[in-house]
């Protein structure tokens, strides 16, 4: 009897309830662009308590809704904020389709590789600068070294390549991805950022800093992300050509298609020139003569409202000539010379969708590298030199991100990396393998402050396993201060150069070694009589570390009015083990030897700032102000002998001097003019470099004043116009004071004319 009064009660109580649910509102709807294309992860707010994102197909559902007046809410990164008053009634269902309106992003673009999901720039708590389309496409930059050079605490170095540092480290320090993805095919560190080309480009996003919780080894120093244009339209193409200086040329094409299943991408660039030579005391020009090819293409399917695929792939080719000349027996032989690379990469994707506020992505990706180096007797044909580098990385990663609510979110993944090389002028090379996970959780607990923790351990083959942690956050007291702060761990394991590698460069005559095969070689040298002067004994040598840096930075952000925005930087790094080259002999014919060696301590700290106007009484026009001071140095120990109570003593002393080939002061001075009633656009823009230590031409470890290089400036600018609103002939004039300098900036040749012509079709 018991049991039966208990079961009339549930029955009772769970009636109730149905007829409670049954009384209350429902609303549904589906979210679009204004094309109609499905908006996903669109966050709906109808109430505090009651809130949705929407699925792939732009859908939500808000139930259990009580009888009242209110205001639904829905909001998403790159669109407007829609807003509409309602008034449900008992037991009402309601179906919207909802547009929501593009937002063309220029001060306040949206970002990813900050925290690997989507905010706006302003909650991103770490220094991060975000390069836009159309600044690239109103400077006429055609390669990343183009846009790179231009930007406020970001200088391009000439070392095997172009290449860039930030906050101080060498280029081998940051980490270049397209899409998320890395970009291999490094030359003794340096990433060559002339490989890539920008014409796809939709932003660049630039975060400095040891982002190793995030990112992995090779962040030290920060990340750069390309982001290529994915395409928001049914349809769109636009080709661009452009002939200058040189006899260089650069033609590309960009189409790009989206339907509510389906989009894709197709992008195509060549680009080449006759070199031209800087030195004319030597035979071998400066930058030869070149010709690169670059294809990629993407494509993006949704094969049920819960799953969702994607493939994208990226192709690249170049080939240079040139001839040289080598001294044999006394007479000069002439030697022509080629070399070629390619690089290409593959990435499938799958994204599952678990309701509106869990997802996953599992990611692949196999990427190659390889460049081939041939110098031959012009007269016999014979082999005189020939090297290869096959470089090879294979990934594959799975992440999860929750929504918990619009206050919390997680995001936590693992992965294997798969590194491999094979080369001539390497030793044996193992395999490296890494397994690596990640976690990141942002909480914004009111409107005003948001604080995200995150870590990264890392398991390397060859390295004991590493943990790198992160925390930052951000205050927004009011609409006009915003106050950031970040602190964050990093590393880097020794690549296989520094591991492994054996070099003679055939035509200078210098050696290098990786710290496995130094002694070996240094025995070979004295046994062949090649020692002129040892400056460290191969014993003296020890196995490389990884490197670890702990980095600090403060930020301060100001918009005192509509027109104008301040941003300050204070950083600081903290480097202990870095890896630096040192002179190890010298060898009879003059030349020297070096290897690799860990430092003790290293730091840099300085400021960067930067001061954006756009007044209001000009129309069109925008102008940045931006400026780096830079205090970087090591710590050097010196041993020296004294005298005390009448007996020699061994002192070691131990003290800071500053790092080669950093300048103190760097700043930049960037103008765009748009006159919209003309169709007219134009900009100038300036680089300045103070002096830096180029070498330590006496080997004493410290800077003398014979060892700077001069300051210098750059000065570039471009005129533009438009017809049709299709067709846009640009004119542009690079480096007008002719600045060269073919021992430290030979990736720049001087002055230079181009015209530029691109037709843009939706």
């Amino acid at each position: 009897m018991r049991y039966i009064k208990h079961f009339l009660l549930g029955s009772i109580l769970w009636g109730f309830s149905i007829s409670a649910f049954a009384q209350s509102a429902t609303v549904k709807g589906r979210v679009t662009s204004e094309k109609g294309v499905a908006i996903s992860q669109a966050q709906v707010y109808l109430s505090e308590s009651k809130w949705a994102l929407t699925d792939e197909k732009g859908n939500f559902s808000l139930t259990a809704i009580a009888k009242g007046t209110y205001t639904l809410k829905i909001t998403r990164i790159g669109y407007s904020e829609y807003n509409q008053d309602m008034a449900l009634k008992t037991g009402e269902n309601v179906t919207l389709a909802i547009q929501l309106e593009e937002k063309v992003y220029e001060e306040r673009p949206v970002v990813i590789t900050a925290s690997r999901t989507q905010k706006d720039l302003e909650d991103v708590s770490v220094p991060i600068t975000v390069i836009g389309k159309n600044e690239i496409e109103s400077s006429g930059s055609l390669r990343l070294s183009d846009v790179l050079n231009e930007q406020v605490g970001l200088n391009i170095v000439s070392d095997h390549g172009t290449g860039i540092q930030i906050q101080g480290f060498d280029p081998e320090y940051t980490l270049i991805l397209i899409d998320n993805q890395p970009v291999i095919g490094r030359t003794a560190g340096t990433l060559n950022l002339d490989r890539l080309a920008v014409g796809d480009v939709k932003q660049i996003e630039i975060v400095k800093g040891p982002s190793s919780a995030l990112w992995g080894s090779d962040a030290l120093a920060g990340v750069i992300n390309i982001i290529t244009e994915k395409g928001r339209d049914p349809f769109s193409w636009n080709t661009t050509g452009r002939y200058g200086s040189n006899e260089s040329y650069d033609a590309s094409s960009n189409m790009s298609f989206r339907s509510d299943k389906l989009s894709g991408r197709l992008f195509g660039n060549v680009n080449g020139s006759e070199g031209y030579d800087l030195n004319k005391n030597t035979l071998a020009p400066t930058v030869p003569s070149f010709q690169n090819y670059t294809f990629s293409s993407g494509i993006d399917y949704r094969l049920a409202k819960s799953v969702s695929l994607g493939i994208s792939g990226r192709y690249y080719k170049e080939s240079q000539s040139y001839k040289d000349e080598i001294s044999v027996s006394g007479s000069n032989k002439m030697l022509d010379g080629d070399d070629y690379q390619i690089d290409y990469s593959l990435t499938p994707e799958l994204k599952l969708y678990f309701g509106s506020k869990q997802y996953f992505e599992i990611t692949s990706f196999v990427s190659r590298f390889k460049n081939e180096s041939n110098l031959n007797f012009s007269e016999s044909g014979e082999v005189y030199f020939n090297d290869s580098f096959d470089q090879t990385l294979n990934k594959l990663e799975v992440k999860s991100s929750t929504f918990w609510s619009p206050e919390q979110t997680t995001v936590v993944g693992t992965g294997i990396n798969r590194e491999g090389l094979n080369s001539e002028i390497y030793a044996s090379v193992p395999n490296f393998d890494s397994y690596f996970a990640f976690g990141q959780h942002e909480w914004s607990p009111s409107d005003k402050f948001s604080i995200t923790g995150g870590f990264r351990f890392d398991m390397h083959s060859e390295y004991k396993s590493q943990l790198s942690p992160k925390l930052s956050s951000m205050f927004k007291p009011n609409k006009y201060v915003h106050v950031r702060a970040s602190i964050g761990g990093g590393f880097k394991a020794p690549d296989f150069r520094q591991l492994f590698l054996n070099f003679t460069n055939p035509l200078a005559g210098y050696s290098v070694f990786g710290s496995s095969t130094v002694a070996e070689g240094i025995q070979t040298f004295q046994e062949n009589g090649q020692i002129a002067e040892l400056y460290f004994t191969p014993q003296q040598i020890e196995d490389i570390k990884a490197e670890h840096s702990f980095s600090y930075n403060a930020g301060l952000d100001l918009f005192p009015t509509d027109e104008v925005q301040l941003r300050l930087n204070l950083f600081r790094n903290d480097v202990r083990d870095l890896i630096e080259t040192q002179r190890i002999a010298t060898k009879t014919n003059g030349q020297s030897i070096f290897s690799y060696f860990n430092l003790n301590k290293i730091y840099t700290q300085g400021l960067e700032t930067e001061i954006r106007f756009k007044p209001s009484l000009v129309k069109g026009l925008r102008l940045a102000l931006g400026y780096q001071y830079l205090d970087a140095q090591r710590e050097v120990t010196t041993q020296m002998d004294d005298v005390q109570d009448g007996e020699v003593v061994s002192i070691t002393k131990k003290e800071y001097v500053p790092l080669f080939n950093r300048s103190k002061h760097t700043s930049n001075l960037k103008i765009f003019y748009t006159l919209e009633s003309l169709g007219l656009d134009a900009s100038l823009r300036m680089q300045y470099r103070g002096k830096y230590g180029f070498a330590d031409i006496n080997v004493n470890n410290r800077i003398d004043d014979e060892e700077y290089t001069d300051a210098y400036t750059i000065v570039n600018t471009s005129i533009a116009k438009t017809f049709s609103n299709r067709f846009k002939l640009l004119l542009g004039i690079d480096n007008i004071m002719n600045y060269q300098d073919s021992q430290f900036l030979p990736s720049n040749p001087g002055i230079t004319f181009y015209t530029q012509l691109n037709i843009k079709i939706y």
